[in-house]
């Protein structure tokens, strides 16, 4: 409770206090993670005023600004280079974690939270930002490090050792999921932890929630999200060359968008369709029309968690997931889902081919376990309990 910008945080009266954010992902920059911040910071402002301080989407110089009266947003301009190259973009994301941190230190702050995935982040703020710090761990990344040969294998254990020490700084941890939480538990003695899940936001929810769905003709399968490396939906050109009566709606860009629409092209496929960025007002409409829809992510990332399977899950659709780990566990809690290996076509053909000749209904259990579990909003006040628990023990 606030009065006369004094917060009351049971029953310790104290004048407001100041969280440092340093993340990433911001505004205007458009993706899970920005959505996970937001969620985050909205629930600490009504109690703190709060720094973000990120790092800017590749070549863009966005303004310093304040997002509301309690949130300012500072920018560290990051410039152009190629992301596709391990080494390249490891350099670049060092080098932005530094000086990330050292414009952290700059504003005055009684607790700083960073936030991963840039792993960079972790050390630099650890090493360099001063007072006590919570880091916000989410993903693994040193983990898709290849082990191709003896010098990665070097890289990668190296990496994993500075990770665990620096880690080891932060007065708190919170993970995503439990494989997260698994590998803190085991690789950091004393860690104070919190899960706190990716999610969906309330209002999100609510529109997927009621969706009106329109009977498509003919069968429509609808794959939205990153067109990227982890991704490697190519085999959605695949199965629309197996399966000709079907529709396939690709959704979204990426790194390998171009390449996947001259490998259509190329194979004569004119069943499937590549929309490219559109609008988050326009998403819905691709939800109505569709009959199932797909995610996949490769096997090298099976501790991660794709927030677009929330925002699935929250439409009832039936799902089919190829794909490992943490993000296969959670769709087989989901009714009238399939999960399957990654890059598997011909699993993949049996599954779509299951579906298009008996169409499930849709899924109010699947609306109900989002709705119950997975609300950003509901999620991100275990982030301010850390934060008033860690101010009281000053």
């Amino acid at each position: 409770m606030i009065e006369n910008n004094r917060t009351i945080i049971k029953g310790y009266d104290t004048e407001m206090k100041t969280i440092n954010f340093l993340t990433g992902n911001f505004i205007p920059e458009n993706c899970a993670g920005t959505n996970r911040i937001l969620a985050l910071v909205r629930e600490l402002e009504k109690k703190y005023k709060i720094n973000v301080i990120c790092i800017s989407e590749k070549g863009v110089r966005p303004h310093d600004f304040q997002f509301s009266k309690n949130i300012s947003v500072y920018y560290v301009y990051q410039k152009e280079y190629d992301s596709e190259k391990f080494y390249t973009r490891a350099i670049h994301e060092l080098w932005y974690a530094i000086k990330l941190a050292f414009k952290g230190n700059k504003f005055s702050s009684d607790i700083t939270i960073a936030t991963s995935p840039q792993m960079f982040i972790i050390p630099a703020v650890a090493l360099i930002v001063n007072g006590e710090k919570i880091i916000d761990i989410r993903d693994l990344v040193w983990e898709y490090i290849y082990e191709s040969s003896l010098y990665n294998k070097l890289v990668k254990k190296v990496i994993t050792q500075f990770m665990k020490h620096t880690i080891s700084l932060y007065d708190y941890v919170s993970v995503t999921n439990n494989h997260e939480q698994s590998w803190i538990q085991k690789n950091i003695k004393n860690a104070r932890i919190e899960k706190i899940t990716n999610g969906i936001e309330e209002s999100k929810f609510e529109n997927l929630n009621q969706l009106k769905y329109n009977k498509t003709d003919p069968f429509t399968l609808t794959y939205i999200g990153n067109v990227g490396i982890a991704q490697n939906i190519k085999v959605l050109v695949d199965i629309a060359k197996k399966i000709k009566d079907i529709q396939i709606n690709i959704v979204g860009e990426g790194n390998k968008y171009q390449e996947l629409k001259n490998y259509a092209r190329k194979n004569q496929i004119h069943n499937i369709t590549f929309f490219g960025k559109v609008n988050r007002s326009d998403i819905n409409g691709f939800y109505a029309k569709s009959s199932i829809l797909f995610a996949q992510l490769d096997e090298k990332f099976k501790a991660a968690m794709p927030s677009k399977l929330y925002e699935y899950a929250s439409t009832g659709l039936p799902i089919i997931y190829a794909g490992l780990g943490e993000a296969r566990n959670f769709v087989n809690q989901l009714e009238n889902c399939t999960t399957i290996n990654p890059g598997d076509v011909k699993a993949l053909e049996v599954a779509v081919k299951k579906y298009k000749n008996s169409p499930p209904q849709i899924s109010d259990f699947n609306k109900r376990f989002i709705a119950q579990n997975f609300i950003r909003e509901t999620q991100s006040l275990k982030m301010v309990d850390i934060v008033n628990k860690l101010l009281q023990e000053k």
